[in-house]
């Protein structure tokens, strides 16, 4: 792309337009450099170039198969763990009863002289 647009004639029509080349503004800039803020990339964010060789021998069938057998063990862990909560509160429910007829044979005995 040209840098200025010259008449028939040959001549610049915009004689002041600037050059925004970075390279080259920074080749003829003599004056002190402050470096204002170094750019900075989280480490979460870098992706590797390359897929790591263990995750890339693990096919995707495999990776169902692990989702599957995840599912049937958290399945089977809920269906255990509610089995045992029916039997806390069954035995629980059946403590007291037990007290609560303790107490009433044990007022009842006191009344009884």
């Amino acid at each position: 792309m040209r840098e200025n647009i010259l008449r028939a004639n040959g001549s610049d029509i915009r004689p002041w337009a600037m050059r925004l080349n970075e390279s080259v503004i920074l080749r003829e800039y003599t004056g002190q450099r402050y470096e204002i803020e170094t750019p900075m990339t989280s480490w979460v964010s870098k992706i590797p170039e390359y897929p790591h060789p263990v995750a890339s021998s693990i096919s995707s069938r495999v990776m169902v198969e692990l989702g599957m057998v995840t599912a049937v063990i958290t399945a089977v862990a809920v269906l255990v763990v509610g089995f045992l909560v029916a039997a806390a509160f069954a035995v629980t429910s059946f403590k007291f009863k037990c007290i609560k007829l303790h107490i009433k044979l044990h007022i009842e005995s006191m009344f009884m002289y």
